[in-house]
């Protein structure tokens, strides 16, 4: 495989509305035609395909179904994430970014085609099938104290809340504080693990499942009660590159707010995505359960909860059962 073949093919994809020919190439690398068609020929087994013209050159039609680190590249090259693992399959990319921050101080961003042992809050598995879904974890080092961390989730939530409004043309809601739903079915958890010392939190581990492309035979005749896929919401199979990039630019903005801004200047937001309100739910922190309704969320994120014997409680992290 030629070691040319990542720089061309962000060549063709910076020049993907015109055809390219190998001798246009060739002069612009200063490599033969031989080269070029040998590093063309490794992206098709990549699973590029391309429309190929006499006297005119090459034209990239199709990406490939798969996530393939070169495109990843150049699509998020302007992104905060300077270093990108992608995998066919991993355990966990939860599992992986614990291992990579170890080696890195940049943000990371972890991706895989299949997890084994994804898993979601309270240890609960996530099924992570191949070409169907995202599966990725994110590093971050935001050098913050300790109470501020707690509202890192809230934040986040709108990004992908708003991600899926964009690019999917459907309405999202979320279940605090982090599980992103559609009509009461599931489409999105994420799993957020922190590390630091006496002075705060020195890194963010925030591990994101969203069901992309599923179709309703990919869910078992019980999960298909309680979960969804985008696809299936939309009617039309998402683009998950596109989704991709519009996510980490939402998550990047969101992310800034969060490092800049008090969760006030946004709780509003929140709270018309949140689906809880006006309804009666069993809130469930620890050993504590009770029925309820949520009544009011505080400027440090945390839900208060009128419970139906008129007694007030007030939750950090609470697993909610709609």
């Amino acid at each position: 495989m030629s070691k040319y073949k990542q720089d061309i093919l962000l060549f063709l994809l910076e020049h993907k509305n015109e055809y390219l020919s190998g001798q246009k190439l060739a002069d612009h690398f200063n490599i033969s035609r031989t080269a070029i068609w040998k590093s063309i020929e490794g992206l098709k087994e990549q699973g590029f395909q391309f429309d190929s013209v006499k006297n005119k050159g090459y034209h990239i039609i199709s990406l490939p179904n798969h996530w393939d680190r070169d495109l990843l590249t150049y699509m998020l090259k302007d992104s905060i994430f300077d270093r990108l693992f992608v995998y066919q399959q991993v355990s966990s990319t939860q599992t992986m970014a614990h291992e990579l921050r170890l080696k890195y101080e940049e943000p990371l961003l972890i991706l895989s085609e299949i997890q084994t042992e994804g898993r979601g809050r309270f240890k609960r598995q996530w099924l992570s099938q191949p070409h169907t879904g995202l599966w990725m974890s994110l590093v971050l080092h935001p050098n913050i104290s300790f109470r501020q961390i707690a509202t890192f989730n809230l934040f986040i939530s709108i990004a992908i809340a708003e991600t899926i409004k964009k690019v999917c043309h459907i309405n999202p809601k979320i279940k605090w504080p982090n599980d992103i739903y559609i009509d009461d079915k599931k489409v999105c958890g994420f799993l957020t693990e922190i590390n630091g010392n006496s002075d705060g939190v020195d890194t963010i581990i925030c591990g994101i499942g969203i069901n992309i492309n599923h179709e309703k035979n990919d869910f078992d005749s019980e999960l298909s009660k309680t979960a969804t896929s985008l696809m299936l919401e939309c009617g039309s199979k998402i683009d998950r590159y596109i989704f991709l990039k519009s996510l980490i630019e939402s998550v990047e903005l969101y992310y800034r707010m969060f490092l800049d801004k008090p969760f006030s200047d946004i709780k509003d937001i929140y709270k018309d995505y949140s689906m809880i309100w006006d309804r009666t739910l069993r809130y469930t922190e620890g050993k504590k359960q009770i029925f309820g309704r949520a009544v009011d969320l505080k400027d440090d994120g945390v839900l208060v909860v009128l419970d139906e014997s008129g007694q007030l409680h007030q939750f950090i992290s609470a697993d909610i059962e709609v």
